[in-house]
């Protein structure tokens, strides 16, 4: 979607060098012809508690600009994919997770999301989860499927980042018993991956002691 605004990434273009930016554009397109399935792939994944400033760290290195809140926001991963291009764009999509029924995963991966401005995002991220289902009454709190966003343009670096939910400790009426085993088997599908480098980020607001 060209009408997006390019997103200024300033401080991460020193890093990339020519031979990591063919590098990485070749991972890409082993990743777009479905070799992920087969093949560990690099990617960096962040992942921590929730309310842990997960969100905030995400919007420092990507530039999108995540929702913040207070209450529960990350509901389901969330791949952003930025790559260098001669000219900008953006693309969204969905990935439906693998219970989803034949239906289910060709509704979703009709899904489309038009984004004027970097304003949009928060109305993407709440129509995505509407889609998967999540804002229905009576509905799954989170989901397994994932929402891709990849951006392009001449001034981007050549980086892939997953965001995960925050891993839940106790259910409450709010949060299942199955909502925390779906987390926790989310974040642990890619953790196991041996070629994620893992961000774990860690709320400033606790006492060391009182660190999981």
């Amino acid at each position: 979607m060209s009408g997006t605004p390019p997103l200024k990434l300033h401080s991460l273009e020193s890093i990339q060098t020519a031979d990591q930016i063919q590098l990485l554009d070749l991972v890409d397109s082993l990743r777009a012809q479905g070799l992920s399935e087969f093949t560990a792939l690099p990617q960096l994944i962040v992942c921590g508690d929730q309310s842990s400033g997960k969100s905030s760290l995400l919007e420092a290195i990507s530039g999108v600009p995540f929702p913040k809140k207070d209450n529960l926001c990350t509901r389901f991963a969330t791949e952003v994919i930025l790559r260098r291009a001669s000219q900008s764009g953006l693309t969204v999509s969905l990935v439906p997770g693998k219970a989803r029924s034949p239906a289910d995963q060709e509704r979703l991966q009709q899904f489309r999301h038009e984004l004027v401005s970097s304003n949009d995002f928060a109305m993407l991220f709440e129509q995505a989860g509407e889609a998967m289902g999540l804002s229905s009454v009576g509905g799954n709190a989170f989901s397994d499927d994932i929402l891709r966003v990849e951006i392009y343009g001449p001034k981007q670096p050549q980086l892939t980042i997953v965001d995960l939910p925050g891993l839940i400790h106790s259910h409450n009426k709010q949060q299942t018993e199955h909502d925390v085993e779906l987390v926790a088997k989310l974040v642990a599908r890619y953790m196991e991956n041996p070629r994620s480098i893992i961000l774990a980020v860690v709320s400033a607001r606790n006492d060391f002691a009182n660190q999981i």
